[in-house]
């Protein structure tokens, strides 16, 4: 499992400000197919110190659109937070546009 953790962490390292990648979309690109679940156990998993943009993983909701995916209201709150400061613009239903704000990395 460590293995699979690092190539994850791997991926989420490359996210850039402003961006968000999905769940499922960050496990793809660690090579490992409809992993979104062992993404998201990967990340609740990080130690803080290992410094990852945690706030750029977020949850799919349709093709178009994505979500803060954290249960706890805090930490959610939170990732809504970091992510605003670095220009990500929510919708009223408090939705992300993969659109503006999806992270398509140039090597994809």
């Amino acid at each position: 499992m460590a293995a699979l953790y690092r190539r994850i962490y791997a991926v989420v390292r490359r996210i850039p400000p402003g961006a968000v990648a999905t769940y499922g979309q960050v496990a793809q690109l660690a090579g490992i197919p409809r992993g979104g679940r062992v993404a998201g156990a990967a990340m609740r998993a990080s130690p803080p110190e290992l410094g990852l943009p945690w706030h750029r993983v977020v949850g799919r909701r349709s093709r178009t659109a994505a979500a803060i995916a954290i249960r706890d209201p805090v930490a959610a709150a939170r990732q809504r937070q970091l992510l605003e400061a670095e220009g990500v613009a929510f919708r009223r239903s408090g939705t992300i546009s993969l659109a503006d704000h999806g992270w398509l990395p140039p090597d994809a």
